[in-house]
């Protein structure tokens, strides 16, 4: 199975459309996820809906908006509170992890190689 991360942004703009993608595709949804981070000095987190794989085809998407939304548990933000209403209203909770900022990778496939890892060991997803 192909398990690959699809980047939408850094969290601005683009969270309307992860939000929007939950809402249009709800019977796909395994997990909504909170990657909490520190990225140059702020605490930061990367909102992601994890979908079931492709019917056909063997894909597995991740849906992330990377490290521009603030955490939750240090700063209010409509942002994530849009991206906490869109996991109530599909009746999922939003699973909180902490991971290593991308800026600890020399390229960004390595991070997603990374969270990938990360999401196996939580059994958010399946190890294939």
């Amino acid at each position: 199975m192909i398990q690959r991360i699809i980047e939408l942004g850094d969290g601005y703009a683009d969270i309307y459309e992860l939000c929007e993608l939950a809402g249009k595709m709800p019977e796909r949804i395994l997990h909504f996820v909170s990657l909490r981070t520190e990225k140059n000095g702020r605490k930061v987190t990367s909102p992601a809906i994890i979908m079931s794989p492709a019917t056909v085809g063997n894909f597995q998407p991740i849906y992330i908006c990377m490290e521009g939304v603030p955490d939750p548990e240090f700063a209010e933000s409509k942002r994530y509170e849009l991206f906490k209403k869109a996991a109530s209203e599909q009746e999922h909770e939003i699973k909180s992890l902490i991971v290593k900022s991308s800026a600890d990778f020399h390229e960004k496939t390595l991070y997603f190689q990374y969270l990938i890892g990360i999401f196996q060991m939580n059994r958010l997803i399946k190890i294939h």
